[in-house]
């Protein structure tokens, strides 16, 4: 009888455990219903924009990063490119996760163009090619930027490389919403959009960041983030930059929880950090904000 007795609070001991068990991993996973955990990728700025390719490559391996995103909008950056494409392709670890140009409308035609070279370069190795449209200019409208798009996305797609739509502050696309009608128009499964948290902060979104990434996610192809304040300091450019673009931990703006609504979109696709204009030397910052990322994912 007693064996019965015991059996019987045992098992209601048991259903409760259960129940209570059941509960918390319910509220976690609604909480936490995607992994939390990304690539870590950087751009080639801070102070690594004075170092070889292959020092970049090496620093960024050994500071904790997965991959690299390279900033080709200059006769100089064009030039680097082969070099940082054979070097990345040595590791299993480490490769060039996007190339970034931008199309200034009152550039060169031939600078404007050069996108086509790096699509040549890139083509087949799955790396992005992401596209900046510069600033507004007189004869170069909505009809112009969307024909240019879809010449770049026909150029692009039989060679492997998947496009994004890169908005940027003071340029012809400043926020992810203003972009994302353009990339709904075209709609192409290897054209998406960027979301910066910087340029969104710029854009005055920087208390809605959920409600941006909620309209954009089913077009989202790639992240990037820094260390940055809710508000940016508009009295010049130079206060504005330096309000939105700090190394991880500095900034009034929780990063931790951007990542939780990243996360809660399912976005699985690499994360860049942000470092221009970062004073510290890349060596001290980059181990930093790596350390940081990882403590955010874990």
């Amino acid at each position: 009888m007693i064996l019965k007795v015991l059996t019987f609070k045992n098992f209601i001991v048991l259903i409760g455990i259960s129940l209570a068990t059941y509960g918390c991993k319910t509220r976690l996973s609604w909480d936490q219903p995607k992994s939390k955990h990304w690539q870590l990728n950087s751009y080639n700025f801070g102070g690594l924009e004075l170092l070889s390719a292959a020092d970049q490559v090496d620093l960024l391996r050994s500071s904790g990063y997965d991959g690299i995103v390279l900033r080709v909008a200059r006769p100089e950056n064009f030039e680097m490119l082969p070099e940082f494409l054979a070097y990345a392709d040595t590791f299993d670890d480490f490769a060039v996760d996007a190339a970034f140009v931008r199309y200034n409308f009152n550039d060169s035609i031939e600078s404007r163009e050069r996108w086509r070279v790096v699509v040549d370069q890139i083509a087949d190795k799955q790396i992005q090619l992401w596209v900046i449209f510069g600033k507004k200019e007189v004869g170069f409208g909505d009809d112009f930027v969307e024909a240019k798009l879809r010449e770049i996305l026909e150029y692009a797609k039989p060679r492997g490389v998947e496009v994004i739509l890169y908005p940027h502050s003071d340029c012809y696309f400043e926020s992810a919403e203003e972009a994302l009608p353009l990339v709904e128009r075209i709609n192409d499964s290897q054209l998406n959009l960027a979301f910066h948290l910087y340029h969104e902060v710029r854009a005055h979104n920087g208390a809605r960041i959920d409600q941006v990434l909620d309209r954009i996610q089913h077009r989202l192809g790639a992240v990037t983030l820094a260390g940055t304040d809710s508000v940016a300091d508009y009295r010049s450019s130079l206060t504005r930059d330096s309000t939105t673009i700090k190394a991880l931990g500095q900034g009034t703006f929780d990063v931790d929880l951007l990542l939780i609504e990243i996360q809660k979109i399912g976005y699985s696709g690499n994360i860049a950090l942000m470092n221009f204009g970062i004073k510290q030397a890349p060596a001290v910052y980059l181990k930093n904000n790596s350390k940081i990322m990882k403590e955010y994912m874990d």
